[in-house]
């Protein structure tokens, strides 16, 4: 009896192993996220050259003063 239930327990632990190994069917990925890298960089872009041109212009309001 006791070699028995051994066994039975043994069947039961390894189907459990088996059916219990991950996601069934096809293998699947999330959808992709819609990025919009341009805008952001031509953001960036007018925002540095904005920068450029607040700094030229301080410059030479610097040298006018001086002179």
């Amino acid at each position: 009896m006791l070699r028995k239930m051994r066994l039975f327990l043994l069947l039961l632990l390894g189907s459990l192993f088996i059916t219990a190994c991950g996601q069934k069917g096809p293998l699947y990925r999330s959808p992709a996220t819609e990025v919009s890298q341009p805008k952001s960089i031509e953001a960036s872009k007018a925002a540095s050259e904005a920068e450029e041109i607040k700094t030229e212009i301080r410059s030479i309001e610097v040298q006018k003063n001086q002179q």
